[in-house]
């Protein structure tokens, strides 16, 4: 199915290798500041049925767990927790033999006690991860890898960026965006398929589009006075709700905008390659009809994308006799605003990306001339 190159088979010895050195990494339990334990057995005590004032029944159960600690000064001893899950799990978790955990110990007289923090996952991360790149190696060979490397790179940024806001004012987030967004874009395009004509053309269009699709949105709920936007859903941040979601309503403008602006961009510069006599009502022809196909797709994956966060919490709340409206209302408005205004930018992008695409195409030929 997949053709090994040189290249490829290179790339995926180096892949081998990396994860079972992240992998062997992983356990390497004394380089870590947290308490490591594992599970040697686990016992159900007794499990209790609750039913709320709804209705609702599930039950709870008692679970005692034998861990041996395998790193710092404990290293060695055996500790027993109590561990209590739910059937449904929604807030606790159900732990089973031979897993690995983080822990918190305490020593009083020789007796150890504890609880457990969290699971011990990072080693499957690692797993998944490697698959990942497997696939773009397989599937893309180096633009695969490129491709990881440029979802890294922003990954950092971003990081970055949270870690500075920490420390800023708690109203310059938006703008923060505005002037590190053109830098992730530039870098992301660039870093995936080199600095060409077609990468420049597709980060000028991402960033216009962006922009316009972004202004639109700012000014409907600034006009409204975020009128039908509940915010209950982040009552636990310190920071002012609307500032976040604004700033997260301009993330999503970039991902909703430059998915569209380089399909249409390749697609046309690909034609332009490979038809070298086509006209320019051919070319805006053909992207129109590459516009038409992929903006239905496209407006549900921004909806399905978006809207699949919240499907665990409107179960919940529909499960404790809340109303539709009251479900949607309070779980669903911020989503569905993010995915309308996404959609705005998809429908954008096509005529923009077309139109920029065909002034370049002209200019190109003219300069032949």
């Amino acid at each position: 199915m997949f053709s090994l190159t040189t290249t490829k088979k290179i790339s995926l010895i180096i892949l081998l290798l990396c994860t079972l050195l992240a992998v062997y990494a992983s356990f390497q339990f004394e380089l870590r500041t947290q308490t490591v334990g594992k599970i040697i057995s686990e016992t159900n005590l007794q499990t209790e049925k609750q039913v709320d004032e709804h209705g609702n029944s599930d039950e709870t159960t008692q679970q005692q767990l034998n861990l041996l600690i395998l790193n710092h000064d404990l290293k060695g001893k055996m500790v027993t927790i109590q561990n209590s899950y739910s059937t449904s799990q929604v807030k606790d978790h159900k732990y089973h033999k031979n897993e690995y955990v983080f822990l918190q110990v305490e020593s009083k007289n020789e007796e150890l006690s504890g609880h457990i923090i969290e699971l011990k996952r990072d080693h499957y991360l690692i797993l998944l991860t490697s698959l990942l790149l497997l696939i773009l190696i397989l599937m893309s060979d180096l633009s695969g890898l490129l491709t990881f490397f440029s979802f890294l790179v922003n990954g950092l940024l971003l990081s970055g960026i949270f870690l500075w806001y920490q420390k800023i004012n708690s109203h310059l987030l938006v703008l923060l965006f505005l002037i590190t967004i053109p830098i992730l874009v530039t870098l992301t395009l660039t870093i995936a398929n080199g600095w060409n004509k077609k990468t420049q053309l597709a980060i000028f269009t991402t960033l216009i589009g962006s922009l316009l699709t972004f202004l639109i949105g700012f000014v409907v709920i600034t006009l409204l006075s975020h009128k039908g936007l509940h915010y209950e859903e982040m009552e636990l941040v310190t920071r002012p709700p609307q500032i976040l979601f604004l700033s997260s309503l301009l993330i999503g403008c970039i991902g909703a905008v430059m998915d569209v602006a380089i399909t249409i961009i390749s697609s046309l510069f690909e034609l332009i390659e490979t038809k070298h006599m086509i006209t320019s009502s051919e070319l805006k022809k053909a992207g129109t009809q590459i516009g038409e196909d992929i903006m239905g797709p496209m407006i549900n994956i921004m909806f399905f994308s978006y809207l699949s966060g919240a499907i665990p919490l409107v179960l919940i709340f529909l499960k404790n006799q809340m109303s539709f409206n009251y479900t949607f209302s309070i779980v669903l408005s911020l989503e569905i605003a993010r995915a309308l205004v996404g959609s705005i930018g998809i429908i954008l992008a096509i005529p923009l990306t077309i139109h920029l695409t065909l002034f370049v195409f002209k200019r190109r030929k003219l300069n032949e001339c």
